[in-house]
């Protein structure tokens, strides 16, 4: 019994892990955590709250329902209202929609079900209401009602009456439509690349850290990280600008045009070729090869002429 005794940590002690304050445990050490505490907590020297860290339930017969008494009667109540399809409980397995069903997790079906109705309901109501008091406030204003209560008489003296009119018609959207000057501000870009940036740009270089390719790095082998850069992204939009107005400018390809007056009875034109698919007989086709039938049906009188060239 003695060892047993030796083992386990005796009562009251804090739990490992616990994080909250136990006084004077800073300027204790040697010990385990379980056994430092149990004498913290029995020593009459010391200060410290006569309560207990977590209240006791047991004592109270404390105890939560879930769902809550309101929200079941809330549910319920509706019934009373229309034909509902909602109850509760709420059976597990509908697939049909659920309000707020979404919103709650860790509980069983039946009990977010109706929390999650009795939340629907509880907006519903707070419409309903703002609604029917618009409209009393309206009813009032217009004489269609009496006020039969002191409330009644304090919606009477507010500053706007209902319905709102417009007091001058044909200025009620001049304003709205004034033009306004406005200085013209250049999109702000906000992912430039430093490959296409201005050579005078001071932002134009890698950071530190970048680990890709730097063009023309080589030639700038042994300054810092932001001047190399620097230099090595301007060699290259140099020389990207270069060769994109020189060699890749867009080419300029001569043909003769073709004659702008053509015979429509004529069948074999000497600059125009016939259109693909033509069924017709075409002198000399059947022994030439190697061109589009556009291409080898110009001036195809040619092979009648003696000409037998491809």
């Amino acid at each position: 019994m003695a060892t047993v005794e030796l083992l386990n940590t005796p009562q009251p002690h804090l739990i490992p892990g616990y994080t909250g304050c136990c006084p004077q445990y800073r300027y204790r050490c040697g010990e385990t955590y379980g056994s430092l505490t149990h004498k913290l907590l029995v020593d009459p020297t010391i200060n410290r709250s006569e309560r207990l860290i977590l209240s006791n339930r047991v004592k109270d017969d404390y105890e939560v329902l879930r769902p809550p008494k309101d929200d079941i009667d809330i549910v319920n109540a509706r019934s009373k209202r229309r034909d509902v399809i909602y109850t509760h409980p709420m059976i597990p397995g509908y697939q049909g929609f659920m309000p707020n069903l979404n919103a709650r997790l860790g509980h069983r079906y039946s009990v977010i079900a109706s929390e999650g109705l009795a939340d629907f309901e509880r907006q519903q109501m707070k419409s309903r209401a703002a609604l029917n008091h618009l409209r009393k406030v309206r009813a009032l204003h217009d004489g269609y009602g009496e006020p039969r209560s002191l409330d009644d008489r304090q919606l009477l003296r507010s500053e706007y009456k209902m319905p709102l009119v417009t007091v001058r018609p044909d200025y009620a959207m001049m304003m709205r439509n004034l033009p306004v000057d406005e200085a013209y501000q250049v999109p702000r870009d906000h992912s430039p690349s430093p490959f296409f940036m201005e050579n005078s740009d001071p932002d134009k270089y890698f950071v530190s850290g970048y680990s890709g390719h730097i063009p023309y790095g080589y030639s700038h082998f042994g300054s810092s990280h932001v001047p190399m850069t620097n230099s090595a992204l301007c060699d290259f939009t140099t020389n990207y600008r270069m060769r994109q107005s020189t060699e890749w400018a867009p080419a300029t390809i001569s043909r003769p045009d073709p004659p702008y007056h053509i015979h429509p009875a004529e069948i074999y034109h000497k600059h125009v070729g016939l259109i693909p698919n033509y069924l017709g007989h075409v002198p000399g086709a059947a022994y030439r090869y190697g061109k589009t039938f556009g291409a080898d049906t110009k001036d195809a009188k040619r092979w009648l002429r003696g000409d037998f060239s491809i």
